[in-house]
């Protein structure tokens, strides 16, 4: 077993502070950069933007978006530059044709090789990887031709829509394929159930959502496979409740900010309870 616990690492996205709280009245860089420190977050998670040089401390989470003529040189140069932990990328489109996306897979790792730094292919919608067949097809394919595991980050809560799970079978049916789950080195954990990919973790006055509640026997469920892998790598999730532009969050939600300090708060109370 690893010599000491392992840690998570919490990043909090800029989507959630698109825009926000108003886009005529939106925060500043810096302001927006003090809420997350004293939010308590490890990180924050963007694409290659020279602002994010004024984060401070807060370590590093990239992303970026490849299509099939992409190589990813310039995100991933910019991204070691201002010293990413890592890379996530939303690879092709949901029509890229498989064998056009495990070469973009293969071309994405031999960049993220170049540039010393890890990268893990997301699962998204309108990306090749939005079902877990086609993410399972990718991740046998990528095997076969290299001999290696596809570093994978999972969003669950597209898969989740795509089976209409209902909330008891949040975490036993997204723990399979463990093919899948076995290749995560990143995570992005937002409220979701079986209908919507986002859905609001406090009630305006500040309780849980009954809605929320059954998502965090998931996250546990998740939680507790991760904390039992036996492995000293930082775990690295990103609470990625998204604002404005895209807008999952509808105009009925409540405070999207809030709602991402809600549930950083609760994953950090669960990881600590199970070490």
């Amino acid at each position: 077993m690893p010599s000491r616990p392992r840690e998570l690492w919490l990043f909090a996205t800029l989507w959630s502070l698109r825009q926000y709280p108003t886009a005529a009245a939106e925060w500043s860089w810096a302001r927006k950069f003090a809420a997350i420190r004293r939010a308590g977050f490890d990180g924050v998670f963007a694409p290659p933007l020279p602002v994010l040089a004024d984060r401070g401390r807060l370590r590093y989470l990239a992303v970026t978006s490849l299509g099939v003529g992409d190589s990813g040189e310039e995100a991933f140069r910019s991204a070691r530059a201002l010293g990413a932990v890592a890379m996530d990328v939303q690879l092709g489109d949901y029509d890229t044709p498989p064998a056009a996306a495990g070469a973009l897979a293969r071309r994405i790792a031999a960049t993220a090789r170049r540039h010393r730094l890890p990268f893990a292919i997301e699962t998204h919608r309108d990306t090749f990887t939005e079902t877990p067949e086609a993410t399972l097809a990718l991740a046998r394919g990528y095997r076969r031709r290299t001999g290696k595991t596809l570093p994978l980050c999972l969003d669950h809560s597209h898969f989740a829509v795509v089976r209409h799970l209902p909330p008891g079978q949040l975490w036993p049916r997204l723990k399979e394929p463990a093919e899948l789950l076995r290749a995560a080195r990143q995570f992005h954990l937002r409220p979701f159930n079986g209908h919507h990919c986002q859905l609001p973790a406090l009630t305006p006055k500040g309780g849980r959502t009954p809605e929320y509640r059954d998502w965090l026997a998931y996250a546990e469920g998740l939680l507790a496979h991760e904390r039992a892998r036996r492995t000293a790598a930082p775990l690295l999730v990103v609470v990625e409740l998204g604002h404005a532009a895209p807008a999952y969050g509808l105009s009925c939600f409540p405070d999207t900010w809030r709602d991402a300090v809600a549930v950083a708060r609760d994953l950090r109370r669960i990881w600590r309870r199970l070490s």
